[in-house]
């Protein structure tokens, strides 16, 4: 099926379940989860997948809770909060964990008050992160008209954890917000609008994703070398 956006009741169904959040009651109302939240985001998963896999075709794009739609349930072992399921939900385009070990990925996310959509290595090792800067003092130019291209976007900002101290280096000042971050992401960020709704919001998203593309490839290769076969 293709995406159609969204409907009124996607969020009804996570409010409801953030009122009402135990087993009876979802097992109770489990096919408005599918209908509402699993189905289209499915649709949207496989909307994405051209685009993602252009951009890199190492990429699991399968429509999938177990691949790259989240659960719906919680981990809750090691959480004080014990109840059972999330409230919001997520799409993520990344190679596999298994095989790359820790890597950035392409994402969507939506609680039943916002949404984000962008790119992001939002666990990233310290080593990674160094190989990053690494790679930026050797590619400055490169990494300078990577970052010409992503600003130029209406509304795409680059987040993440920062370090208190700054890390010494002698490259211009645009890329000290790259220098001092433990973790990174570019979003896009919006309250809950007629967007959401609609079927342009997947035109959106992938418009944000080739935005991102050149500097997910410029990380990629500073983790794991120049690969031909990536596209």
């Amino acid at each position: 099926m293709a995406f159609t956006g969204f409907t009124i009741n996607s969020i009804v169904f996570l409010r409801e379940l953030a009122v009402h959040n135990n087993k009876s009651w979802f097992e109770q109302n489990r096919t408005g989860y599918e209908r509402n939240l699993l189905e289209p985001l499915k649709d949207l998963v496989t909307g994405l997948g051209d685009t993602i896999r252009k951009i890199d075709n190492h990429i699991d794009t399968a429509p999938r809770t177990d691949r790259t739609i989240s659960r719906i349930y919680r981990d809750i072992r090691f959480s004080s909060d014990k109840s059972p399921f999330r409230t919001d939900q997520w799409i993520s385009f990344r190679r596999s964990k298994k095989v790359w070990g820790n890597v950035p990925e392409f994402y969507f996310y939506f609680t039943p008050t916002e949404y984000q959509y962008g790119m992001g290595f939002y666990a990233a090792l310290p080593k990674n992160m160094q190989q990053i800067r690494d790679h930026i003092a050797l590619h400055s130019g490169e990494f300078g008209r990577i970052i010409n291209e992503y600003t130029s976007v209406k509304n795409l900002a680059l987040k993440g954890e920062e370090y208190k101290k700054p890390i010494k280096n002698v490259l211009p000042a645009e890329f000290r917000s790259w220098y001092i971050k433990k973790s990174f992401y570019l979003s896009r960020e919006k309250k809950i609008d007629a967007l959401f709704y609609s079927e342009n919001l997947q035109e959106e998203i992938k418009e944000v994703f080739r935005s991102c593309a050149n500097l997910y490839r410029f990380i990629v290769e500073a983790l794991y070398g120049n690969e031909e076969n990536m596209n």
